[in-house]
């Protein structure tokens, strides 16, 4: 049971779910011991990693909230466009979506649920976890659309005038996903300020 364990945990880069392990023909019953003996730690329920891995709260999260797509400061951190670590982590759930079980450190916000896909790209956690965030654009969009939502200003000003200036964007996508989010005279305004 130990080495299958140990496969499992290989296979999926240190982290398996109880019905990952129950997949793999591993009993549940059995899970309980593998804790006591040190072999797995239990990160939260149904979440588990090998004993010797630091845990990736981006991933962890992700897994337990399938739904939450990490937006604003969070998405500018995973896709490399600030070294600042977010001190809240930043999603978007789609309106009604029931936040209740979310960690204190998470900043919630809201869309319609037609758009919580829009702008949806992968990106590598701190650990090295493929999660889903949104792209630059739709980054952009967000932040010109809330800006007094508690996001750090200075850095998403900054993002704003870097995309815009001298990133490697799709300025038309932009203006799209503007549309679509009904910020275009934010995006327009902006747009105007740097020319």
């Amino acid at each position: 049971m130990q080495e299958k364990i140990k496969k499992l945990l290989k296979i999926n880069q240190g982290i398996v779910t109880t019905n990952q392990i129950e997949e793999f023909g591993i009993s549940r019953v059995y899970i309980k011991q593998l804790v006591e003996q040190g072999i797995i730690s239990k990160v939260k329920n149904g979440i588990y990693t090998s004993s010797d891995m630091l845990e990736d709260e981006f991933y962890v999260f992700q897994l337990k909230n399938k739904t939450a797509i990490f937006s604003y400061n969070t998405a500018m951190y995973l896709l490399g466009e600030t070294e600042r670590t977010p001190n809240k982590i930043d999603v978007t759930v789609y309106s009604g979506y029931n936040k209740q079980r979310f960690p204190t450190n998470i900043r919630t916000h809201y869309v319609q649920k037609e758009f919580l896909s829009l702008g949806v790209t992968t990106a590598k956690s701190p650990q090295g976890f493929n999660v889903k965030t949104y792209n630059l654009e739709r980054t952009i969009c967000d932040v010109l659309k809330n800006r007094n939502t508690g996001i750090d200003k200075e850095q998403t000003n900054k993002f704003i005038r870097n995309m815009l200036m001298h990133g490697s964007i799709d300025i038309n996508k932009v203006y799209d996903y503007a549309k679509k989010l009904k910020c275009i005279k934010q995006l327009e305004t902006v747009m105007e300020w740097i020319i």
